[in-house]
């Protein structure tokens, strides 16, 4: 569900916000110039740049813009966590950690993974100016921060009580209330508004068939799987839950409308035509705290572990000599 979702993903951002930002900025650097510097240590003014564009692009992703009057804070604010990485590098390689080349190796291979292919993953690199190299060593400043954290932070975290929990559903309660959802499942035989009358009407012909034979009787996950021409089709044509309001209103207003289990007529948006199957719908309702009490574990401990980064942090400052330049 979408509200569990997000409060998963505080969660996840909270515990990583502190190296992950440093992640590619190591930009292919050239210049002497520093932003910074940490036990002599410095931080290039090209790496701390190349790290808020990075922040920058993948706000984008989100469709996020940061406005040009945000960049001023923006940047000092990564520089404090670039500053605060550096801090919990050096004391990792304190703590007898040991040889993590294979975790390294890993971590790399799984973000190349995360690009689809080879071929990708270097043409972000290209468009972001990191080489292959200035990455590894910061996913290698990821990976021993992260076992330095796991050993010597993160192991004192208190757990989550079952009363924090409980006071923690009850306080956000109001924010825990669930819209009308349906799931549904649909085929699409493509036909937008710049298709010309021909093909528009052998599309519908096409619709109008695959119908006919839902009717009587075939399978929908398989026509859909064999004809739909959309990427729900690998699945069946099924599109999970959704809201009103995330779909557009021709297909929202049928969805919403049919019975479980019950087809559709042809339905024409603005990307061609559909035949719609409600798999099932649920009722706006209040999430329960059985439903949401892992997620509340999660959302505490983590939220116990930033406090516990931000302490150590701190205490790593006050016998750090810190330079801003």
């Amino acid at each position: 569900m979408h509200i569990r979702n997000n409060w998963f993903a505080v969660a996840a951002v909270a515990v990583l916000v502190l190296f992950c930002v440093a992640v590619s900025s190591n930009a292919a650097s050239k210049k002497e110039g520093f932003a910074a510097k940490v036990n002599g240590v410095g931080i290039k003014a090209e790496t701390l740049d190349a790290a808020v564009n990075n922040f920058v692009e993948n706000q984008k992703m989100f469709g996020v813009t940061v406005k040009d009057e945000e960049k001023d804070k923006l940047k000092k604010d990564i520089l404090n966590e670039l500053v605060s990485a550096e801090l919990l590098y050096q004391a990792s390689q304190k703590a007898g950690l040991g040889d993590l080349t294979k975790e390294v190796d890993a971590q790399l291979e799984s973000i190349k993974k995360g690009f689809g292919s080879e071929q990708e993953f270097q043409k972000v690199l290209k468009e972001r100016g990191i080489d292959t190299k200035a990455l590894k060593e910061d996913v290698k400043k990821g990976v021993y921060i992260n076992a330095y954290l796991e050993k010597d932070i993160f192991s004192k975290v208190t757990p989550v009580t079952e009363d924090q929990k409980k006071q923690e559903y009850e306080t956000n309660k109001d924010k825990l209330n669930v819209p009308d959802e349906v799931s549904a499942s649909h085929i699409l035989i493509k036909a937008d508004e710049k298709a010309t009358p021909e093909e528009k009407q052998k599309a519908k012909e096409k619709i109008d068939a695959l119908r006919a034979r839902l009717m009587s009787g075939e399978d929908f996950a398989k026509l859909a799987k064999e004809n739909s021409e959309d990427g729900s089709a690998a699945n069946g044509g099924n599109l999970g839950y959704f809201r009103k309001g995330e779909m557009v209103k021709p297909f929202e207003d049928a969805a919403f409308t049919l019975e479980k289990d019950q087809i559709s007529p042809v339905i024409e948006t603005q990307f061609g035509y559909h035949i719609i199957k409600t798999i099932d719908k649920k009722a706006a309702h209040t999430l329960t705290y059985e439903e949401v009490s892992g997620d509340i574990e999660k959302f505490l401990m983590t939220k116990n572990k930033r406090d516990m980064v931000s302490k150590t942090v701190e205490g790593l400052k006050k016998g750090a000599k810190i330079e801003i330049l």
